[in-house]
């Protein structure tokens, strides 16, 4: 689960300046400070506290957030009458996240053709759907009534910076490139060792590279259904939605919606145009059957500025990652050091993150410069495929329109812990949805793994088994000394000389890049 906390006042990245003003004339609460009456429309702001009366006690977070963002405590028409009270509703039930919200929790993913924006877009479908009042649906044009919000500036900006500044796409690559490795040289440099790694010659084999984009596949599989986040839509209702986002340079939504999808194995014939590297060909899980193991394959599309917020993959498996088009940044944090803005609960099971990744770019990008240990930061771009072991905290923005295959497994070099984590956190195992029968099987998984792997990896599971005994009589015993498990940890420990050097950017991980 993740916890998304308020935004923070945007920081001002060295050389950038907004190129566009807000559509509805919105400012930084701190130039209020200094408006003498002009105001973007050229007249006062809007007066946040005679234009809310008493909702004026509550932020515009909360009041997008509990109110007008949410179909079940206010309907879709009181929302556009709201609209018509004040100068500050007007700017606060217009904004698009609002609509956003609003189009997919009324029509779903058949929303229809994607408009300039997805208040116009709930229009258009609205005005497909019945005879509207007159005016009802006519295409909204904002207009600069002027308001202060940090709240509402700092969302705008994430949408406008261009990527290239945002993400610092011009940034040094700090990670090997590799091709030609046979897959006993990838176990012994990255795999075992917990290294992450681009290889350059796997996807380039593929029938898929040079073959998939997004004409061919809305000619091919455009009237499937396809999962994007918590909607399901047809893939040209998706192909739509993503020219636009393109077109806008992205700019027009702070995070574009992502289409993420397990199921495009059975609904498509796509999985024929790739093949699962060599590298990664064991993945013990299949020991399980396919309708019983969890999810572990995605096909993954979205426009620029779409993305991932920092996460862990799921139940300690490693994955890889693999760009057919487009190109996307990575930052990737070794085991046990949590990325600067995100803060995971005790054990694990909740993940408090910034807003969007890219207010994570905008606000905490630049503390990682005086960090002892610094990310690996790299582009994987078409044709390449990047290896995630298991513990490494990763986010992903896209630079660019992109198509990827990703796949999470298990084999010989991560079995002890994807053990360990199915059996002591069982409540945290993902990959089987929701219900009672996948419920079931998550809380079984454990057992049922163990058992299939009696079979192939005995010594491994009575081994993980010897482990947590002797854990628990340390633990009942009061040692506060655990028993040593793996040596990834140690691999990215700064070395003496860093550890005794002023400088935090002398610090570096004990391997070379």
């Amino acid at each position: 689960m993740t916890v998304r906390r308020p935004a923070k006042k945007a920081r001002l990245l060295s050389g950038f300046c907004t190129l566009r003003s807000h559509p509805y004339g919105v400012q930084p609460l701190g130039n209020a400070l200094f408006d003498s009456g002009g105001g973007a429309a050229q007249r006062p702001a809007a007066d946040r506290g005679a234009g809310l009366g008493r909702l004026a006690a509550l932020d515009d977070a909360a009041l997008l957030g509990l109110f007008l963002a949410a179909p079940h405590v206010l309907d879709d028409g009181s929302v556009l009458r709201l609209q018509r009270c004040s100068r500050a509703l007007y700017v606060l039930c217009g904004v698009d996240d609002v609509w956003r919200v609003r189009t997919l929790a009324r029509f779903g993913g058949a929303f229809g053709a994607f408009a300039d924006s997805w208040k116009n877009t709930y229009k258009a479908r609205l005005h497909a759907e019945r005879r509207p009042q007159p005016g009802e649906c006519a295409p909204d044009v904002p207009l600069k009534v002027g308001y202060y919000s940090d709240y509402l500036f700092s969302a705008w900006r994430c949408s406008s910076i261009p990527l290239d500044v945002l993400c610092r796409a011009d940034a040094p690559e700090n990670i090997d490139r590799r091709s030609g490795l046979s897959v006993q040289e990838f176990v012994d440099e990255y795999d075992a060792p917990g290294k992450p790694v681009i290889l350059t010659d796997v996807v380039t084999k593929w029938p898929a590279f040079g073959k998939w984009n997004m004409d061919y596949l809305e000619k091919t599989v455009g009237d499937v259904e396809f999962r994007a986040e918590s909607v399901d839509l047809q893939f040209k209702t998706y192909a739509a939605y993503a020219r636009t986002c393109n077109e806008n340079g992205g700019s027009f939504e702070e995070a574009p919606l992502y289409l993420f999808d397990k199921y495009f194995g059975r609904r498509t014939k796509l999985d024929q145009d790739f093949s699962v590297p060599p590298y990664f060909s064991q993945d013990l899980f299949h020991l399980l059957g396919h309708n019983e193991r969890p999810d572990y394959r995605w096909i993954i599309i979205g426009p620029a500025r779409s993305g991932s917020t920092f996460h862990l993959d799921p139940n300690s498996t490693s994955a890889w990652n693999a760009v057919v088009t487009g190109a996307k940044k990575w930052l990737l944090f070794p085991p046990n050091c949590v990325p600067p803005g995100v803060f995971p609960s005790a054990d694990g099971s909740e993940v408090t993150t910034p807003i969007s990744l890219a207010e994570w770019f905008l606000n905490h990008y630049d503390e990682i410069k005086s960090w002892p240990v610094k990310p690996i930061e790299c582009i994987c771009r078409a044709g390449e495929v990047l290896y995630v072991p298991r513990g490494w905290w990763h986010c992903v923005m896209n630079l660019e329109e992109s198509i990827a295959i990703t796949q999470n497994f298990v084999n010989d070099c991560n079995l002890t812990e994807v053990l360990r984590f199915i059996r002591e956190k069982p409540d945290q195992v993902s990959g089987y949805g929701s219900g009672e029968k996948a419920c079931s099987l998550a809380n079984t998984l454990y057992s049922r793994f163990s058992a299939a792997l009696q079979e192939t990896h005995p010594h491994v599971v009575q081994q993980e088994i010897a482990t947590s005994r002797s854990a628990a009589k340390m633990l009942k015993a009061g040692s506060t000394k655990a028993p040593a498990t793996n040596s990834i940890s140690s691999l990215f420990a700064p070395s003496t000389e860093d550890e005794s050097s002023s400088s935090a950017s002398s610090s570096s991980f004990r391997f070379s890049f």
